[in-house]
């Protein structure tokens, strides 16, 4: 996934002009007036991101960047705007946090940036701004494009006349009245079983030029209200014959059956979302958690999700929990052949402070844990270990908690000029798996976690799942007195080798590979002190706890 920066410089050469956004309030964080009549500068984006690294990414609306938006925050208010849409538009369409919808058309001066231009439903042109992907609200939720569509010059569309008469309509929604005795008057959205009298028509509705969209927005209601088929049919027939031309008749099938692939589509829609949802999912997880997480609320959305889920089952997608009903697990059915007849065991040349490396061997895809007390000089371990194979391997350094100068002050301390040290830093809190290099010495000074701890292995399980001939090193918090790291047992799953550093002392608590078949260094303890924050003297050898 390109990161916000890339994705925002990526706009800024289509023409389309960009500013950073509150991942809470989604306010500009930058005084942006100017950036409705010129384009920002790349440099500008890079300041912007680099001073607000959590910033989410807008696009400015209206005539400077050719583009008017479709804000819908609502089922309903989405189901407005694309009952309206002709069938065979395809245009960028976003889907937000909330599973509402923006629909991004061609620049239209006639509409205006206005909240509350019909319920739950925003546009904006002239003088507006809307968050677009790959943006990320405060709760970590993403702004994704639909369909597989991106935005570009050539994807954006005039707003067609059905939709423009919708969100300019002013008056209030035309009458249909049916000459039936005693019969109420009923507006467009309705229509009475058994009416077999003329139909009248008052104002706009169905004039030529909007007979399509309306005669289309009947058959979708009637379908919504369970109609079959050829009830639908018969109710469009008794309206178009009291305009007195029979050809117009031909065209009603393709409306029935237009409104019933809409409804249907919607249904592939939440099939969709739902396979995209436990793609990410790990170990059971239970229906509710659909519902909640994909903001699913009616009983038609919430029957979609449970017939999707009972067709996974059937397809052997997933699992039914033996003892607790609503509760799945996916199952993993791909397999990766080990060709071991073939594989070289090449250890890697690998130096450790406490010369670990006498005692464990690392081989390629490797992850090693480092779980450490506060100021039991986990960083110093690292930036020791940089030292030791920096002229050996390519390494990739991503801290979470120091910047540039922070770093600095650290590696002053070594008996070492900077030019001569070889690595490569980047300040990075979270999505680690997304750039680790699978070829290279990744080093990640930590994995943050305030919560939720158990999603610690699956953090680790994606960094394993990059690497090909590199090997991770990941740094974990961990409490006082216990030898696992933040998430337990389960954060030395996937490792080779599992340090545990509390201060003064070093603990392998884990070594898969080792050197010498006789000698097992698992628990082997070393005492040492640390002078200025990076000297490890030791005060023991390694001995059995």
């Amino acid at each position: 996934m390109k990161s916000i920066v890339d994705s925002a410089i990526g706009y800024l050469k289509q023409g389309f002009s960009v500013i950073p956004s509150n991942p809470k309030t989604k306010a500009p964080l930058v005084p942006w007036t100017e950036y409705q009549n010129r384009l920002p500068s790349e440099d500008e984006i890079c300041s912007w991101f680099k001073q607000h690294p959590k910033a989410m990414l807008s696009l400015v609306t209206g005539e400077f960047s050719g583009i008017t938006v479709v804000d819908a925050d609502s089922e309903e208010a989405i189901s407005r705007i694309e009952e309206v849409l002709p069938e065979s538009l395809e245009l960028p369409c976003v889907r937000t946090p909330r599973d509402g919808r923006h629909f991004y058309f061609a620049y239209d001066p006639s509409i205006p940036t206005k909240a509350g231009i019909l319920p739950n439903t925003d546009t904006r042109s002239d003088g507006g701004c809307c968050v677009c992907p790959p943006s990320s609200n405060s709760s970590g939720r993403k702004y994704t494009w639909l369909d597989g569509f991106e935005l570009s010059r050539e994807a954006l569309q005039p707003m067609p006349d059905s939709l423009h008469a919708l969100l300019t309509e002013t008056q209030s929604q035309p009458w249909l009245t049916c000459d039936l005795k005693g019969a109420p008057l009923i507006n467009k959205h309705t229509y009475i079983r058994g009416c077999n009298k003329s139909v009248t028509t008052c104002e706009s509705l169905f004039e030529r030029g909007r007979r399509d969209s309306d005669l289309f927005h009947l058959a979708l209601t009637l379908r919504k209200g369970g109609e079959s088929p050829e009830y639908i049919l018969q109710v469009l027939k008794n309206i178009a014959l009291t305009w007195g031309e029979e050809n117009e008749i031909k065209w009603l099938s393709e409306k029935v059956e237009s409104a019933f692939r809409r409804e249907e589509r919607k249904v592939e829609d939440i099939s969709r979302a739902l396979d995209e949802w436990m793609l990410l999912q790990t170990g059971y997880f239970n229906v509710t958690s659909c519902y909640n997480e994909l903001h699913l609320v009616t009983p038609k959305q919430k029957t979609a999700v449970r017939v999707t889920l009972s067709r996974r089952v059937k397809e052997n997608v997933l699992e039914r929990h033996p003892d607790r009903s609503g509760i799945y697990r996916k199952l993993d059915t791909t397999l990766e052949e080990i060709n071991w007849q073939d594989a070289k065991v090449s250890p890697l040349n690998i130096r450790w402070p406490f010369q670990i490396e006498n005692l464990v061997r690392i081989l390629p895809k490797n992850i090693i844990v480092i779980a450490g007390e506060t100021d039991a000089g986990k960083t110093g371990f690292l930036l020791n270990f940089v030292r030791m194979n920096m002229s050996q391997h390519e390494i990739f350094y991503f801290s979470s908690e120091m910047g540039g100068e922070e770093m600095k002050d650290r590696i002053s301390y070594f008996d070492l000029p900077f030019d001569q040290w070889r690595f490569k830093a980047y300040e990075r809190s979270c999505n680690f798996a997304d750039v680790i290099r699978p070829d290279s010495v990744n080093i990640i000074d930590y994995i943050e976690m305030s919560d939720d701890f158990y999603k610690i292995s699956g953090y680790i399980k994606s960094i394993f799942d990059k690497l090909r001939n590199g090997i991770a090193i990941i740094a974990l918090q961990k409490n006082p007195k216990i030898d696992y790291g933040l998430g337990g047992m389960r954060s030395a799953e996937k490792a080779r080798l599992y340090l545990s550093m509390e201060p003064g002392r070093c603990k392998i608590v884990k070594a898969k590979n080792w050197v010498d078949h006789t000698k097992n260094p698992n628990k082997l303890v070393i005492e040492y002190s640390l002078a200025k924050g990076y000297k490890f003297i030791p005060k023991s050898g390694w001995k059995k706890e």
